[in-house]
């Protein structure tokens, strides 16, 4: 089993060519989905949508040098309700997680994201999950009609438990957005630990390094029999088993 290349040295040369080269990709996939989805009225969003967010992503991966080692792949193959985790230590999650895609795979994204100027063009007409973090009745109404149109899709939704990237690399405390909506479609939490990720693309950089990065698809977790009141004690034992993956990820192979 290989382990995470170390990163290569950042050369200033560098992002002359490949930060262009990805904002151009990028804004010509975008600019293609989006007109897609827009002449079709979002009709073709739940099949083609998953299909050209993975073509995406592990393009720009690749216009960025970077590789990814993945196990337990069989875990996300096939079209599935599930909740997908993932630990969010770079902004190469970005990428990652739509180069991960199954068919049926979308992201969920805070409601407020629909008001961001072209981000808000994207979110609609490519079909992300829709949430709200609060506990009014208007965020209840939201995280319901979520799990319906799970359950109806049989989609997959990839969240970071941990809500935000995290500042040093490390594992922060998870919140219990994630189980919220495993909770209410009554989907399996399957783990996604990502080890490397952090060491090409830190939070206080702008610019990626070249590298491999590894991937660990974990089994499904079943939350048959949770309750709202033991969500804590699930975040907290599913943390656990993160910490456990990313220290045997991290272990030298004799």
């Amino acid at each position: 089993m290989l382990a995470p290349a170390a990163p290569t040295a950042a050369s200033p040369w560098r992002a002359l060519w490949h930060v262009p080269v990805g904002l151009v990709f990028t804004g010509a996939f975008a600019a293609v989905a989006a007109s897609v989805s827009i002449l079709t009225l979002g009709r073709c969003a739940p099949w083609l949508s998953p299909i050209l967010l993975r073509f995406w992503g592990r393009n720009i991966l690749k216009i960025q040098g970077i590789s990814m080692e993945i196990e337990g792949a069989e875990h996300l193959a096939g079209r599935a309700m599930r909740v997908a985790t993932f630990n969010h230590t770079s902004t190469l999650d970005a990428m990652i997680v739509p180069a991960l895609n199954p068919q049926g795979g979308v992201s969920a994204l805070k409601r407020e994201a629909l008001y961001l100027p072209l981000v808000g063009l994207a979110v609609w007409s490519m079909g992300f999950l829709l949430i709200d973090r609060g506990r009014s009745e208007k965020a209840q109404r939201l995280l319901r009609r979520a799990a319906e149109r799970m359950e109806r899709q049989r989609l997959t939704v990839f969240i970071a438990p941990e809500g935000t990237r995290s500042p040093d690399g490390d594992l922060h405390a998870f919140k219990r957005g994630a189980f919220h909506v495993a909770l209410a479609s009554g989907a399996p939490i399957v783990p996604i630990v990502i080890d490397g990720a952090y060491a090409l693309l830190p939070r206080q950089r702008h610019v990626s390094r070249p590298g491999r990065l590894r991937v660990r698809i974990l089994p499904p977790i079943s939350v048959e029999g949770l309750t709202r009141d033991g969500l804590s004690d699930f975040a907290e034992e599913l943390r656990g088993v993160y910490a456990r993956e990313l220290a045997d990820m991290r272990t030298p192979v004799a």
